[in-house]
């Protein structure tokens, strides 16, 4: 009997160890993760501004740290233009094989920047991108040469100066997209990427007369973890 019980308790241990984990990633942590490329980010009106600047070929800010596993990926975001693309990288390594992202010498121009990003295993959520004349999109990309999945969805939903709950879910074979509460793509994916960095992308566009630049608020970022 005592030894049954003592089983019955180390699992129900070993469940409540397995849950999720909540990182409330505070502004002041947010502003600190490290950019890559050219523009500034700064904490403004309670929220994290990130903009380009002249010239910029897009903006990163990536997470310090590599999350294993299961993730759940929630913020709110508002672009201050209709050229502010929003792009989210999940589950970024250097390879499908690798345990390490390394970011590359400042200075990239933004050919060589794509091919860098190209090389990486990781998921790609781009959205708020009419201007570009596409419609929001997920694939999962394995190397330079290898694309798993890549999905898109019907029409834009966002406009901009308007604050937007999103929410990227990985889990039980399932990677899920919510804007607002509502499902813009849900997807199986029986072999997940199993770990990595996450980046926040900004990209805005160009004409033969202007250069479209990228400026967004994003704030309230939560990630769960395992």
């Amino acid at each position: 009997m005592k030894i049954t019980l003592k089983i019955a308790i180390l699992l129900i241990c070993s469940s409540i160890n397995a849950q999720d984990k909540e990182s409330r990633i505070t502004l002041d942590n947010l502003v600190k993760w490290k950019t890559y490329g050219e523009g500034n980010v700064k904490i403004k009106e309670n929220a994290l501004q990130l903009s380009e600047i002249s010239e910029s070929s897009g903006l990163f800010l990536i997470s310090p740290k590599s999350y294993e596993g299961d993730l759940t990926i929630s913020y709110k975001a508002k672009a201050l233009t209709e050229t502010s693309v929003i792009i989210t990288l999940f589950s970024v390594l250097d390879s499908l094989n690798a345990t390490t992202l390394t970011i590359p010498k400042p200075g990239l121009s933004g050919s060589d920047q794509w091919k860098w990003r190209s090389s990486l295993s990781h998921y790609n959520l781009t959205f708020n991108n009419k201007s570009h004349g596409i419609t929001p999109f997920l694939f999962k990309n394995i190397s330079s040469l290898e694309k798993d999945f890549h999905l898109k969805a019907a029409k834009n939903s966002m406009s901009p100066n308007e604050w937007y709950a999103v929410k990227i879910v990985k889990k039980n074979n399932e990677i899920i997209f919510k804007l607002n509460d509502t499902i813009i793509f849900k997807k199986e994916d029986c072999n997940p990427l199993k770990k990595g960095h996450i980046l926040f992308r900004i990209s805005g566009g160009s004409t033969t007369d202007n250069t479209l630049l990228a400026k967004i608020m994003i704030k309230d970022v939560i990630i769960l973890h395992q």
